[in-house]
């Protein structure tokens, strides 16, 4: 092709028709502007090709870890609200002394456990990788949401330090841990995430403990403690139900963008 026009153009100066020339090699960059506008259109429809199935993958993947967000912090908040009911049970045989037995006390008092929101981190905002996607929306939500969960995880902690140094320190300092294990372990199929018989690790209660149902009803230092208990996990929990309706909007504006 290259020397078909070189023919053409050797024969049109040969001829002296220097203005057939002119417009022939104006033609003729014409076509090669227009044959490089082609390329290069096509080279950019490839790679906006490959920048959207790129997109789509990771907005498939974004799904999956916020779908599976969504139940952690599902199961993480049913955690507390046993914990927040468990506290309100307490409570109320401090009001009413003559409803309560040794054995549901200890019970209630050896489930309380803290749990805490572990979430999958992408690492899309941390490589720069998060441009690739359009939706500028989506973006700012997925950069935010690291904020968001250090937030949850904050005050989370609280109640963890609350139950280490507080909490647990009291158990300990009353000498009823125990009672309080034998306990949990003769119910310990109702609190496990799968339901089996297990053999009771420890050998009965204490011989020696001179703790009943009454002291520990009398005791206004472990009432406190039941009380603040329940309020860093309402609190917990109040702040994982903001979070868990931050994760269904984040779920809505990604499927809205994944192409069916």
């Amino acid at each position: 092709m290259i020397k078909f026009f070189s023919k053409i153009r050797q024969y049109l100066l040969m001829e002296n028709k220097t203005g057939k020339y002119l417009k022939y090699a104006i033609g003729e960059i014409v076509l090669v502007v227009i044959g490089i506008l082609i390329a290069l259109q096509i080279n950019n429809w490839k790679e906006q090709q490959i920048e959207s199935k790129n997109e789509q993958a990771i907005l498939k993947r974004l799904s999956k870890e916020f779908t599976s967000n969504r139940e952690q912090i599902l199961d993480k908040i049913d955690s507390r609200k046993d914990i927040i009911k468990k506290c309100g049970r307490l409570l109320s045989f401090y009001n009413e002394p003559k409803d309560a037995d040794i054995d549901s006390i200890l019970l209630f008092l050896g489930s309380i456990v803290p749990t805490t929101f572990d979430p999958i981190q992408n690492n899309l905002v941390s490589s720069g990788r998060i441009e690739i996607l359009k939706n500028e929306e989506l973006k700012q939500l997925l950069i935010n949401w690291s904020t968001d969960v250090i937030q949850l995880q904050e005050v989370e902690q609280m109640f963890l330090r609350y139950y280490e140094t507080i909490f647990m320190s009291y158990i300990h300092e009353i000498g009823i841990q125990r009672d309080l294990g034998y306990t949990f372990w003769q119910k310990a199929s109702s609190s496990l995430l799968e339901a089996k018989n297990i053999s009771n690790p420890i050998p009965g209660k204490s011989k020696i403990s001179n703790y009943n149902k009454n002291i520990l009803l009398e005791d206004s230092k472990l009432e406190g403690i039941i009380a603040w208990t329940m309020n860093l996990n309402t609190f917990n929990n109040q702040e994982g139900t903001t979070l868990l309706k931050r994760i269904d909007y984040i779920l809505e504006v990604i499927e809205s963008d994944i192409k069916k």
